[in-house]
C-alpha cells in the first residue's frame, strides 16, 4: 500500500513538471543572441558572422 502512495506522488510531480515544461515559451531565437535592431531599423536575432546555420 505504501508503494502505491509513493508511486502516485512521484508520478504527480513528474506529470506536473512535464505540464509546465510544455507551457513554457522557449522557442524563437534559440538563445543565440537577444533581439537587436540594425542601422536600417531591421530587427535581427543572430549576428551576421553566423553563417554556419544550426540545422
Amino acid at each position: 500500500m505504501i508503494e502505491v502512495v509513493i508511486l502516485i506522488s512521484i508520478m504527480w510531480v513528474v506529470m506536473t513538471a512535464i505540464f509546465f515544461f510544455l507551457l513554457s515559451k522557449n522557442e524563437g531565437t534559440k538563445g543565440i543572441t537577444s533581439e537587436y535592431f540594425t542601422k536600417d531599423g531591421v530587427k535581427r536575432t543572430a549576428k551576421k558572422e553566423r553563417e554556419d546555420y544550426i540545422v
